[in-house]
């Protein structure tokens, strides 16, 4: 057991070092999954989508291709959509999805060993509040997420992670 807290953090002022640094591992393996499958990705991201009919014919000013509202959510009624219907989770996004989450997880791990510093501190949470606001908005704003199951977890490590951090500043940061 002494070898292995050779390799931990310090948690002499708290638990919040133990907490970042299993995160950190935690998001690193997510983000590695991220590049070798999308089932997993696809389980926190479950919303089925079809073309939204109601934007404008493609004009000089106007690509419905390229609008962020090309997609909306399958009515779970309307059987024909949901023949169309697909998921917005491509290789593409599973692969920025976890670049994102391996930098997300690499600054928490350095952080849980220097949270004295400011400057890693304030990174590691950013790291957590970008996350919560992605999930929040991916919920309330994009509906591709529902709360339960599998999604539950990254939306209380994202805020539990954002509001420890904001409450141990001052033990930590001097």
């Amino acid at each position: 057991m002494d070898r292995l807290a050779e390799f931990l953090p310090s948690a002499e002022k708290g638990y919040l070092p133990y907490y970042l640094w299993v995160i950190s591992i935690v998001s690193m393996g997510n983000a590695l999954q991220n590049y070798v499958t999308l089932h997993y990705t696809r389980r926190i991201y479950n919303g089925r989508f079809v073309p939204n009919r109601s934007l404008p014919p493609a004009s000089d000013k106007f690509n419905p291709e390229d609008s962020l509202a090309k997609l909306k959510p399958a009515s779970s009624t309307d059987k024909d959509s949901e023949k169309a219907a697909q998921d917005q989770v491509t290789p593409l996004a599973a692969r920025l999805f976890g670049t994102y989450t391996f930098m997300a997880g690499i600054i928490r791990f350095y952080a849980s060993y220097e949270l004295e510093s400011r400057f890693l501190y304030h990174l590691a949470f950013w790291t957590h509040a970008i996350a919560a606001v992605h999930f929040t908005s991916e919920m309330l704003v994009f509906r591709t997420i529902r709360f339960s199951g599998p999604q539950i977890f990254p939306f209380l490590a994202a805020y539990s992670g954002s509001i420890w951090m904001i409450m141990q500043y001052s033990n930590y940061v001097q």
